[in-house]
């Protein structure tokens, strides 16, 4: 079985502090497989899936199992670019209203010409300060019929793993491989675990200050 933590950021990201070796480290010790999900960035690592947390005008998404970075800032142009490269559209705390950039705040949740292309939805999210966004997620996956997911949205060291997801062995470079495993992942084996408010309220901005002065 492998543990997929399915939402991890690097220092890449300029809200994270997770730098390359401390987090492969981390992983290492945690048997976590992260999918790196920097924003709007493609960190390439070789202890983890590839992936990014894409910026668009009308909110943000995971293109994930990604060769190349996505640029685009329209969000249907973007789609089609994660899906011109075999990747996989997952969406990470879609119901979250208090993230800049969460899809509920567009509308596009209740597009179907958006939704069509839909993966994976991420049902629990760790750095969700309150559990109904998750809850809210949930629900929608359930309705639409979409596959689950679960992320820690770890930027720092000690989140790693706070969420992760067990699935059978796979092809780490087979997207379509890991959309069957996903399938048959039992949901009652999801680990969740909520992080501390003050990684998300604290440590966060002061990370993008002391980033700042490196």
């Amino acid at each position: 079985m492998i543990k997929i933590d399915m939402h991890v950021h690097t220092n890449t990201s300029r809200c994270s502090m997770n730098f390359l070796e401390m987090l492969k480290k981390m992983c290492s010790r945690k048997h976590i497989l992260p999918i790196i999900t920097d924003h709007n960035a493609m960190t390439k690592v070789d202890f983890g899936i590839p992936g990014e947390e894409i910026s668009t005008e009308k909110g943000e998404f995971c293109g994930i199992f990604l060769t190349e970075e996505i640029q685009e800032k329209n969000i249907f142009e973007a789609v089609d670019k994660v899906k011109e490269q075999g990747g996989l559209i997952y969406l990470p705390h879609p119901f979250d209203w208090r993230r800049r950039k969460s899809l509920c705040k567009y509308g596009e949740l209740e597009n179907p010409e958006f939704i069509k292309n839909v993966d994976i939805v991420e049902v629990y999210n760790s750095r969700c300060v309150e559990q109904r966004p998750n809850d809210e997620a949930y629900s929608f996956a359930e309705s639409k019929n979409l596959l689950m997911g679960v992320g820690s949205d770890a930027h720092f060291p000690w989140e790693v793993g706070n969420a992760y997801l067990n699935v059978e062995d796979f092809d780490l470079d087979n997207p379509k491989e890991f959309l069957k495993v996903l399938k048959k992942a039992d949901k009652n084996g999801f680990y969740c675990k909520r992080s501390h408010p003050s990684n998300m309220l604290v440590c966060s901005k002061l990370s993008k200050r002391i980033k700042k002065l490196i």
